[in-house]
């Protein structure tokens, strides 16, 4: 099984290669359950520095995961203990999987436009991909004393699935969507960011 430290350097690998531009790379752990989180922020090579459209890619790893990455799959979670959910394979044997959030965040400058905003993020995105995983599209809002609504961030999510009972992680094919999604946003004419 990949451990931690594979999957993240695979998938920073795989954005590079696809012609994006890493950022904000962060690596958190949680000292008293020893989960583990990677996020990672991405743009489009030639986008400006601070671009309200960017990709944010996240995975946690608990400490049963880390086991199996270094004993095998013998090392059993401890009673009681609660995993992130593996995936069966076709033999119907439980694999080793994680999930990849991914955030494709754009500007949004008020909460009028958020029907015609989600709208039109969805369908660039559902032109692009070629699997079923619907993105939800998310705004983070505040309703000042006066009623006037702020729209803080503005994103469509959704996940992949990744084994990982594996000599080395395929994600070019996702890192290529992301690359096409970021690209179909900037040139879509719905936002005042371009390339």
């Amino acid at each position: 099984m990949l451990t931690y430290e594979d999957v993240w350097d695979d998938l920073l690998a795989a954005l590079e290669d696809s012609g994006l531009e890493a950022f904000d790379v962060q690596n958190f752990i949680e000292m008293s359950t020893c989960l583990r989180e990677f996020r990672c922020y991405c743009q489009v090579t030639g986008a400006r520095a601070g671009s309200e459209i960017r990709a944010e890619i996240a995975f946690v790893w608990d400490a049963v995961m880390t086991a199996r990455s270094v004993y095998g799959h013998e090392a059993a979670p401890p009673s009681g203990f609660r995993t992130l959910p593996g995936f069966l394979s076709r033999d119907g044997a439980m694999t080793d999987a994680l999930e990849l959030e991914i955030k494709y965040y754009f500007p949004a400058k008020d909460f009028e436009s958020a029907g015609f905003l989600t709208r039109t993020v969805q369908n660039i995105i559902m032109a692009i991909v070629d699997h079923q995983n619907f993105p939800e599209v998310n705004f983070e809002i505040s309703v000042a004393p006066d009623q006037v609504v702020n729209v803080h961030r503005a994103y469509a999510f959704y996940r992949w699935p990744v084994p990982l009972n594996t000599e080395r992680l395929e994600l070019a094919p996702l890192c290529r969507e992301i690359a096409r999604v970021l690209q179909a946003l900037h040139h879509s004419g719905h936002f005042e960011e371009s390339l």
